[in-house]
């Protein structure tokens, strides 16, 4: 559970900052934002977390998002789990080993968790805004623009969290 204290803790804490601010910077720009919530199910994907622990992270991230954020309840924490789940599944396709690959990872996935949204709410008889798709892209790339220092910040707190026994021989 240690791997997925960290994505949860970026969730808890980042959150609220940003879902507070939002409404004080007018209304172009407060339909643009980075998906923190995001860039933490996208690291317990393709991460050092398992995939029970990274399915209840991803879950709880979501979570946290759907009760910051005024949408649908339960929206993103079904689109979390849906984006963890299909990363998860062709994680072994991608290879993201340092902080500009999640970057690009983050930025791809922001597009694809709105085409997810999309979807999902034209499934269900809701529509979508039509001002809505600078707001995506916008997003896509400030959520690639935060991926690199939340990429450092998690593997920085996955490896003090995991530390080694001193009994072991290196």
């Amino acid at each position: 559970m240690a791997r997925v204290l960290p994505a949860v803790a970026v969730c808890l804490l980042l959150l609220p900052v940003e879902a507070a601010l939002l409404p004080f910077l007018g209304p172009l720009l407060s339909s643009v934002r980075a998906d923190l919530a995001l860039c933490a199910v996208l690291w317990l994907a393709v991460g050092p977390a398992g995939a029970v622990e990274g399915a209840v992270g991803a879950y709880a991230c979501g979570t946290i998002a759907d009760l910051l954020y005024a949408v649908q309840p339960g929206l993103f924490a079904f689109l979390a789990l849906l984006v963890y789940v299909l990363v998860r599944v062709g994680s072994g396709a991608l290879d993201v080993r340092g902080p500009a690959s999640f970057a690009a990872l983050c930025g791809i996935g922001a597009l694809v968790q709105a085409g997810l949204a999309y979807l999902l709410l034209t499934f269900v008889g809701q529509s979508w805004p039509t001002d809505a798709l600078p707001g995506v892209f916008g997003g896509a790339a400030l959520t690639a623009a935060v991926g690199a220092p939340v990429y450092l910040f998690l593997r920085w707190t996955t490896r003090v969290l995991e530390r080694e026994e001193s009994s072991l021989l290196r």
